[in-house]
C-alpha cells in the first residue's frame, strides 16, 4: 500500500546498509590487524584459548633465554675447571719429581716454590671465574653447592690427625639428645685403636652400636653409614625403642645436626648435605625448573690448602691428595657437563614446543586473508547496492506527491 507517512522501503534499505557497512568494517579491521578476532564477540572461546596460548609462547621465549644463559654460565665454569685440572696435572708432576730420591731437600724447596704458586693460582682461578659478577667456583656465589666437592676417603681420620686431635674439634666429639631426655657425649676417638688409618665411619658406627651404659646406646640411638650419589659418606643416628633423635651437635652446643659428614682431605672441614644452587625457570609452569649448582673447587675444598712438596714425605702425602683432587675436579666437570647437556636438550624442547604452540595459536587467532578479502568485496557490493536502494526508496514519497497535484 503506497503511503507517505512511513517510508518502509527506506527503513529496510537503511537496515541492510547498516548491516553491510558493519560487515565491511569488520573485514577491514581483520585485514588491517591480521587477526580473526578483533573483539571478544567475534569468538569468545577462541579468544580465551588463543590468549592462554599466547601467554605460554611469551613465557617460553623467556625460558629459552634462561636456558641459554644457564648454558653460558656452565660453559664459563667449565673453562675455569679445565684450567684447574691442568694445574693439578702440573702439581702432580712436581710432587712426583719431589718424591724422587734423586733430589735433595734443598732442591725440593725450589720445586715447592712452584707448587705453592700453582696452589695460589687454583684459588685465583676459583675466585676470578665469574658470570655477571658472581663467583662460580669458590663456593661464595649463588650457584655454589652446599655439599662442597671436598675430597673424602674411607677413613675418618689418619693416625697423624689423631696425634693432634685437639685441632679437629668438629670431629673430636659430639652430643646426642633423644626425645626421652637422654643426652650422651661420644668421642670419636673411642673407636680408635692406635693403628694408622684404622678409623672409618663404619668403625664409629660399630662402636656406637656396641656401646655400654656410658655410650650413646644408653640414649636409645643406633648408628648407620650412608653414602650419597657423589660417594660422600655420613654417619646417621636414628632412635630405637620408640625414641627419636632430636639433636646432635659436634661440640655439645651450637647448631643441631642430624648427621656427621666425612672430613675433607685436609682434616678440617665437615662436608655433606644437599646441593643448593639456583633454579632456572625453563617452562610455562612454576615446577618447570632445572637446578644449577657448581661445586667449590678452591684449594681448601680440594684438600690441598696445607699440602707441600718440601720433603719427600710431604710429596708422598701430596700425591695422594692430588689424586683425590683430580678426581674431584673431574667429577665437578662431569656434573657441569651433564647439567649443560640437560639445558641444551631443554632448549631444543622449548623451541619445538614454541613452534607448535604458535601454529596452534595462528589457526585460532590469525585472519584468513583470502577469505576476508572475499567477504570485504561482497560486503562492498552489498553496501553500494543498499545505498542505491536507499536513494530510490527516498524518492518514493516524492513520486506519491505527484498524485496530489492533479
Amino acid at each position: 500500500m503506497p503511503v507517505i507517512a512511513t517510508n518502509t522501503a527506506a527503513n529496510s534499505a537503511l537496515r541492510y546498509l547498516n548491516l553491510n557497512s558493519e560487515t565491511q568494517s569488520s573485514s577491514l579491521s581483520k585485514l588491517a590487524s591480521g587477526s580473526r578476532i578483533t573483539k571478544a564477540s567475534d569468538d569468545a572461546a577462541g579468544l580465551a584459548i588463543g590468549t592462554r596460548i599466547q601467554s605460554d609462547v611469551t613465557v617460553l621465549s623467556q625460558a629459552a633465554t634462561n636456558a641459554s644463559q644457564a648454558t653460558a654460565i656452565l660453559q664459563t665454569a667449565d673453562g675455569g675447571l679445565a684450567r684447574i685440572s691442568d694445574i693439578l696435572q702440573r702439581m702432580k708432576s712436581l710432587a712426583t719429581q719431589s718424591d724422587s730420591g734423586s733430589v735433595t731437600d734443598s732442591e725440593r724447596t725450589y720445586i715447592d716454590a712452584e707448587y705453592q704458586e700453582l696452589l695460589d693460582e687454583i684459588d685465583g682461578i676459583a675466585e676470578s671465574t665469574r658470570y655477571n659478577g658472581v663467583s662460580l667456583l669458590d663456593g661464595t656465589g649463588q650457584y655454589a653447592s652446599t655439599s662442597a666437592n671436598a675430597t673424602v676417603s674411607s677413613n675418618w681420620m689418619t693416625d697423624s690427625q689423631y696425634a693432634d686431635i685437639t685441632t679437629i674439634a668438629d670431629a673430636d666429639a659430639f652430643t646426642i639428645t633423644t626425645s626421652d631426655g637422654n643426652t650422651v657425649s661420644y668421642a670419636i676417638s673411642d673407636a680408635y685403636d692406635g693403628t694408622a688409618g684404622s678409623v672409618s665411619l663404619e668403625d664409629v658406627a660399630a662402636s656406637i652400636n656396641a656401646g655400654d651404659t656410658t655410650t650413646p646406646e644408653a640414649a636409645n640411638v643406633t648408628a648407620t653409614v650412608e653414602t650419597d650419589s657423589d660417594g660422600r659418606k655420613r654417619l646417621v643416628l636414628t632412635g630405637v625403642d620408640g625414641a627419636t633423635v632430636t639433636a646432635m651437635d659436634d661440640t655439645g652446643t651450637g647448631t643441631a645436626l642430624q648427621s656427621l659428614g666425612m672430613l675433607a682431605a685436609d682434616g678440617t672441614t665437615i662436608v655433606g648435605g644437599s646441593k643448593s644452587g639456583v633454579d632456572f625457570m625453563v617452562g610455562t609452569a612454576s615446577t618447570d625448573t632445572i637446578n644449577l649448582s657448581i661445586d667449590d673447587v678452591d684449594a681448601t675444598a680440594l684438600g690441598l690448602s696445607t699440602s707441600s712438596v718440601s720433603t719427600q714425605t710431604n710429596a708422598q702425602s701430596a700425591l695422594t691428595a692430588l689424586d683425590s683432587a683430580i678426581t674431584a675436579v673431574i667429577q665437578a666437570r662431569a656434573e657441569v657437563g651433564a647439567t649443560m647437556s640437560r639445558f641444551e636438550f631443554r632448549s631444543e624442547t622449548i623451541d619445538t614446543t614454541s613452534e607448535n604452540l604458535q601454529s596452534a595459536q595462528s589457526a585460532i587467532m590469525d585472519a584468513d586473508v583470502a577469505a576476508e578479502k572475499s567477504t570485504l568485496s561482497s560486503a562492498d557490493v552489498k553496501t553500494q547496492a543498499a545505498i542505491a536502494a536507499l536513494s530510490q526508496a527516498n524518492q518514493m514519497p516524492q513520486n506519491l506527491l505527484s498524485l496530489l497535484k492533479s
